[in-house]
C-alpha cells in the first residue's frame, strides 16, 4: 500500500478568482457577493420581521423569534449554497480561512457583501412597518441582557461561534459529503439548540453582520465590540481544533520492510 500524504494547507493568499480578471470572473464574483447578499437580507428580514410588536397581532415571543431567525438561514442556504456556499456569517467566514478554504481577500469580500444584506434586510423591515420604536436600543440589536455582565456574555458568545463553527467543518469534512443534501437542516437544528436556552443572555446574535446591520440602520453602536469579537474567536478556535485533531482519520500503514507508521490522510 502506497503512503498516504498529509493534508497541505492552502496558502490564505491564493488567488481566489481576484487576479486578471475577465468578464466571465466578474459575473462569478458578483453573484458570489449577490448571493450573499440577498441571504443575510433574506436571513434578517424573517428575523427580525418577527419581531415586530407595533401592529396589530404581533406578539414576538423568544422560541418564535429563535425559529424565525433559524428558517431564514435555511431558506437562503436552500436558494444560495449552490452559488456561494451561503456562509452568511462573518465567523463562518473565519472558519473558511482558517481551514484553508477562503483567502484573506475573498475573506474581506464576503463580509462586506454580507454586511450589507444585514442592513439592507432589517431597512426593509424598517421601511414597511409603521411607529418602528427610535433607539437606543434600536429595532432588531442586540445586547446583552442586563442581569448578565460582560464577561458572561462574551464567553456566550464565543460558545456559540465555536459551536456554529464546529458545524460548518462537518459540513466541509469529505467524510459527510454524503449527506450534503441535509446542509440547510444541520444548521437549522444547531440555532434553535443554541439559541432556545442561550439567546436570553446577550442576544444569541453569533454573528457580527446580524449585529452590525441594526446598528448601521439606527446609530446604536453599544456592545458592538463584543459581537466583532467573541464569535470570532471561538470560530477560529473550533476551526484550530477540527484541523488539529478531527479533520482527517489517522490510519497505520505498514512499510516493505513491516514496520507501522501513523499518516494522517489526504483531505
Amino acid at each position: 500500500m502506497p503512503p498516504r500524504s498529509k493534508a497541505r494547507y492552502t496558502s490564505l493568499l491564493r488567488d481566489d478568482g481576484f487576479t486578471n480578471l475577465s468578464m466571465i470572473k466578474v459575473r462569478r464574483l458578483l453573484g458570489i457577493g449577490l448571493a450573499e447578499m440577498f441571504g443575510v437580507a433574506l436571513f434578517l428580514a424573517t428575523g427580525c420581521g418577527n419581531l415586530v410588536s407595533t401592529i396589530s397581532n404581533s406578539e414576538p415571543s423568544h422560541i418564535n423569534t429563535v425559529l424565525s431567525f433559524a428558517l431564514g438561514i435555511s431558506s437562503a442556504i436552500i436558494i444560495f449554497a449552490p452559488i456561494s456556499g451561503c456562509m452568511l456569517n462573518p465567523c463562518l467566514n473565519v472558519t473558511w480561512l482558517v481551514m484553508g478554504h477562503m483567502s484573506l481577500v475573498k475573506f474581506v469580500y464576503y463580509t462586506v457583501f454580507q454586511v450589507i444584506g444585514a442592513y439592507l434586510g432589517v431597512a426593509f423591515i424598517a421601511a414597511v412597518t409603521p411607529d418602528i420604536p427610535e433607539g437606543p436600543p434600536g429595532f432588531c440589536t442586540t445586547h446583552p441582557n442586563p442581569d448578565v455582565t460582560t464577561s458572561q456574555a462574551f464567553a456566550v458568545e464565543f460558545f456559540l461561534g465555536f459551536f456554529l463553527s464546529l458545524c460548518l467543518c462537518h459540513v466541509l469534512d469529505k467524510r459527510a459529503s454524503q449527506q450534503h443534501g441535509l446542509v440547510f437542516a444541520k444548521f437549522a437544528v444547531l440555532v434553535v439548540a443554541l439559541a432556545l436556552p442561550l439567546g436570553k443572555y446577550e442576544g444569541g446574535s453569533a454573528n457580527p453582520a446580524r449585529s452590525l446591520g441594526p446598528a448601521l440602520l439606527s446609530g446604536d453602536w453599544n456592545d458592538q465590540w463584543l459581537y466583532w469579537t467573541a464569535p470570532n474567536f471561538g470560530a477560529a478556535f473550533a476551526a484550530v481544533i477540527y484541523r488539529a485533531f478531527f479533520d482527517a482519520p489517522i490510519f497505520e500503514d505498514v512499510d516493505s520492510d513491516g514496520k507501522t507508521r501513523e499518516v494522517d490522510a489526504t483531505i
